[in-house]
């Protein structure tokens, strides 16, 4: 209820910045969309082992399975780099501009990846202007950029994405041998 009556005693103009926020902010996801999925599916349509719509419709069906079988923990993973008193106390406009500005970077990060043709991750860079914006707003209130980081979240977080790429490579390789094994009809473990 306190939320609906926050919502009510905004102003026109406070409203519009609401709407320009939440625009930008689709416009992140449409970005991600787009820029993740065209990492997804270059190797199978490249090596022609899917045609390109095929490969988009299995690429958003996984990753719908996913984002509902992994739940929301990796959100709040990302959401908890902030201080929870910056979160909580973001009544100035200087919230929008953080929102505006952590968005803005994501999105023109996503955007000069994608059009030099270089991989990159859509999550890395939010988290990167998630912690550039804590770091920013942190020096502009207390004069030092490191207290605008949980820095044990951070730490949590930046192990998980230097872990998972060898997960996925170990157990790629893994199932390639598994592969080229069960091709050949012999066991090829020891």
């Amino acid at each position: 209820m306190e939320f609906l009556e926050s919502l009510a005693s905004l102003t026109s103009g406070q409203t519009l910045l609401l709407l320009v926020a939440l625009a930008i902010a689709f416009g992140f996801e449409c970005i991600n969309g787009f820029h993740d999925t065209a990492n997804a599916v270059a190797t199978v349509i490249y090596t022609k082992s899917l045609k390109p719509t095929p490969a988009v419709i299995w690429s958003g069906i996984w990753n719908f399975i996913g984002v509902h079988a992994g739940g929301i923990g990796v959100a709040f993973s990302i959401v908890h780099l902030l201080p929870v008193d910056l979160l909580v106390d973001i009544r100035t406009g200087r919230g929008l501009a953080m929102v505006f500005s952590l968005l803005g970077a994501a999105i023109i990060w996503n955007f000069a990846t994608w059009y030099r043709g270089l991989p990159a991750s859509s999550s890395h860079a939010l988290i990167g202007s998630i912690m550039g914006v804590g770091m920013m707003n942190a020096w502009m209130e207390q004069g030092s950029a490191f207290k605008g980081i949980n820095w044990h979240k951070a730490t949590e977080v930046g192990l998980a994405l230097l872990i998972s790429p060898a997960i996925g490579f170990g157990l790629t390789a893994l199932l390639l041998l598994l592969t080229v094994c069960a091709h050949h009809n012999h066991s090829c473990i020891p």
